[in-house]
């Protein structure tokens, strides 16, 4: 028969195994933690490059297939490799055209010599277009920024509309300014359905927008305008299975137009997710997304 157990061994075996279950539970947490941490650094790297299928009615069957890399709210991302990917997945894809929709910069970017390496690259690729967005505005490079992407051959659109060959086909391409431009500079922004009527966009043929505000798309639609390349809204930040995105600048929470193709009255829009971050520095089942817009004729 065994002796009976002391004060202190029972003391013992009541303290212990609550020490080990603490142990065994901070060990999880710290796993957990490193997980997590590991799959968010994994998750703001990666780049995910989507090809979407828009058929236009306006579209000459010539066209069908043409093809549009569009760059978006790159905010002058330079970790890593970064930009020396976005190059080579732009160059994979073979555009005819490339879209740069705004926010190529950030408001707290300090020198531009990164950003306009990576767009004589690009430029080198296809022909290159670009408008400016709400960063632009208020960065105190935004003329020094202008004056490089022009001199390197890109076309800045501001309020305005060019007629462009591409891979043969003539095609209206449209650029404007984000509404924080005029802000910036004390002055009241304009409505963008005035400033595209005041365009005197063709009836005839296919106009490509480029418009950093997707929440905007109201004011696009009934202008002419058959295909509108925006951002801005970086895909809502963080993106709920089954919901979507969290939060959009101008949109608030749960926002309608963070990503992919809406349709509405005879304009499509495109929305990328965006290549980079501003206020906000962490991306949460949102990987960066450079988008390809293969068109296709709908006559």
């Amino acid at each position: 028969m065994s002796a009976p157990l002391s004060v202190a061994d029972r003391a013992a075996s009541t303290t212990h195994p609550p020490r080990q279950r603490l142990a065994v539970i901070a060990l999880v947490l710290l796993l957990l933690l490193l997980a997590t941490g590991g799959w968010l650094l994994w998750d703001n790297r990666r780049l995910d490059v989507t090809t979407y299928d828009v058929v236009l009615d306006e579209l000459p069957a010539a066209a069908d297939g043409l093809r549009i890399a569009q760059i978006s709210d790159l905010h002058a991302a330079q970790f890593g490799t970064f930009q020396d990917r976005v190059v080579t997945a732009t160059t994979a894809a073979e555009p005819d055209l490339i879209a740069l929709t705004g926010d190529l910069i950030d408001y707290r970017t300090t020198q531009l010599d990164g950003v306009l390496a990576m767009t004589e690259r690009l430029q080198a690729i296809a022909p290159t277009y670009f408008v400016l967005g709400n960063h632009e505005a208020d960065s105190p490079l935004m003329d020094e920024l202008i004056r490089g992407l022009e001199a390197r051959g890109i076309t800045v659109l501001r309020n305005e509309a060019v007629e462009a060959q591409i891979a043969g086909v003539e095609l209206s391409v449209v650029g404007l300014d984000d509404p924080r431009v005029r802000a910036a500079a004390g002055e009241s922004p304009q409505e963008a359905t005035a400033v595209l009527a005041g365009l005197g966009l063709p009836e005839d043929g296919t106009t490509v927008l480029l418009a950093h505000r997707p929440e905007q798309l109201d004011s696009y639609t009934g202008t002419g305008a058959d295909l509108v390349l925006s951002g801005h809204a970086h895909g809502g930040q963080v993106r709920i299975p089954g919901v979507g995105g969290l939060y959009a600048p101008h949109q608030g929470l749960f926002p309608a137009l963070t990503e992919g193709v809406h349709e509405r009255q005879g304009t499509t829009m495109v929305i990328s997710r965006g290549l980079g971050n501003s206020i906000a520095g962490v991306r949460v089942n949102n990987p960066r997304e450079l988008v390809i817009v293969e068109m296709r004729s709908g006559m």
